[in-house]
């Protein structure tokens, strides 16, 4: 694919969630009620569908284990770099942003253009492992802003993505095949994962006429996102390079590289914890990823 067609993907990516901005400016349309809606039912079945459909003959499961295990370490080493930063529930916020990025909404659509079966595979369980960061640990990081240990847990008991994900485990552990028919109903939902994912972005800053920038959370996140994750990702692959194959190397740097994540947004509104910050560092770094993004490939192809 050439760096044109790379840009022009990214360009089609942005200008949704530019378009949620200017339909959440015409129709008032409620961002919360779009954000509940990825939340307990289109991520779910995304991610039912991706764990049925990857290839056999592979451990995926190892790349979901070290997403998440990384997830979770960048995102608790950032609530205390947080925590100097700011004294109230931002530092959460900020927690949970840095230790994700936009893989799934942004990354996904570039992953199935990008590469074959066995190498989509791989970043569809990288994307798992850090879907289950976000509705799990890095959940119960941003809602520790607003509520108790007790309710933050009863919170993550309520992520129907957890389930979706350990259903698909054990359908496949059992042998067990789901009928074509079902499991291709199922991948529409991948489109609409996309679209809304990046659409309510600006649906979020849509509701704020007098939107004031939060330039501290804004620039700690542009940094975080974009320096300190590519930059540990480049050191893991030049540390371990016969560990790791050119495949491997192009995904890890393409992952490393996205924006932040739109699931920033989704749970910011859907925690009621600061979503007008969120939406804002999320849009800046997606329209800077028309920059970032096509750069990065241009090293992995």
């Amino acid at each position: 694919m050439s760096n044109d067609e790379i840009l022009i993907r990214v360009l089609l990516l942005v200008s949704i969630a530019i378009a949620g901005l200017f339909v959440g400016k015409k129709f008032g349309i409620n961002q919360k009620e779009i954000s509940t809606l990825l939340i307990y039912v289109i991520s779910p079945a995304v991610m039912f569908v991706s764990v049925l459909q990857a290839p056999e003959g592979k451990n995926y499961l190892f790349y979901t284990l070290v997403a998440f295990v990384a997830c979770s370490v960048m995102s608790t080493i950032a609530l205390q770099l947080g925590r100097l930063l700011w004294k109230d529930s931002t530092a959460n916020l900020f927690a949970f942003s840095a230790g994700t990025g936009n893989t799934g909404y942004f990354g996904l659509p570039l992953v199935l253009a990008l590469f074959d079966a066995q190498g989509a595979a791989i970043a569809v369980f990288i994307i798992l492992g850090v879907n289950l960061y976000e509705f799990s640990y890095g959940y119960y990081l941003t809602s520790r802003g607003n509520y108790q240990v007790s309710q933050s847990i009863r919170k993550i008991a309520t992520m129907p993505i957890l389930y979706a994900f350990g259903a698909a485990l054990l359908l496949r552990a059992a042998g067990i095949h789901v009928s074509p028919i079902i499991l291709d109903g199922l991948s529409s939902f991948k489109g609409a994962y996309s679209v809304l994912g990046m659409m309510v972005i600006g649906l979020t800053l849509a509701r704020f006429n007098n939107l004031e920038v939060d330039w501290r959370f804004l620039l700690a996140s542009m940094g975080w996102k974009y320096g300190v994750w590519p930059a540990l990702t480049i050191l893991a692959i030049t540390l371990f390079p016969e560990a790791i194959s050119q495949v491997e190397k192009s995904i890890l740097l393409l992952m490393a590289c996205v924006p932040m994540a739109g699931n920033t947004v989704v749970i910011a509104n859907d925690l009621a914890i600061h979503p007008e910050k969120a939406a804002t560092a999320v849009m800046a770094s997606t329209v800077l990823a028309i920059i970032v993004i096509p750069v990065a490939l241009s090293f992995v192809k």
